[in-house]
């Protein structure tokens, strides 16, 4: 196996980790799979969106969608690409005012340094969608 494949297989195996951990309810175990200049990226148009920094911002920002939404996310599709691991999951969210859910697809791209995960961006199918959820709410 060359070094871009080691580099592949071992940022695949980081991802499904962390989906393991979040799965099982071990938050913090997540988190120490993130590097201290960990970033991530949600669309702006959700009350979550932006950039988000270290594991304070990523707490920060699950919190927000916490008040928004809950979510559903069935089993995550994980492949390496390269420097750049895909997950891609249905998830459902459900508007805790409304209701109203909407079920989409994500796909987040992954990217690493130092045997950690340095990078989230995130993109949902629709987020049209999602929001429509929170209308009237």
């Amino acid at each position: 196996m060359g070094t871009t494949d080691s580099a592949r297989q071992d940022g695949v195996e980081l991802v499904n980790e962390m989906a393991r951990r979040f799965q099982a309810g071990d938050r913090d175990g997540a988190f120490a799979l993130l590097h201290p200049d960990f970033r991530i990226q949600q669309p702006a148009s959700l009350p979550h969106g932006g950039w988000h920094r270290g594991s304070e911002g990523m707490a920060e920002m699950g919190a927000a969608f916490a008040r928004h939404w809950d979510r559903a996310i069935e089993e995550p599709r994980i492949l390496g690409c390269g420097d750049t691991v895909v997950q891609v999951t249905t998830q459902t969210w459900t508007a805790k005012a409304s209701g109203r859910s909407a079920t989409v697809d994500v796909v987040e791209l992954f990217s690493f340094a130092g045997g950690l995960i340095s990078e989230i961006r995130v993109f949902q199918q629709d987020t049209h969608a999602l929001l429509a959820t929170l209308d009237g709410a």
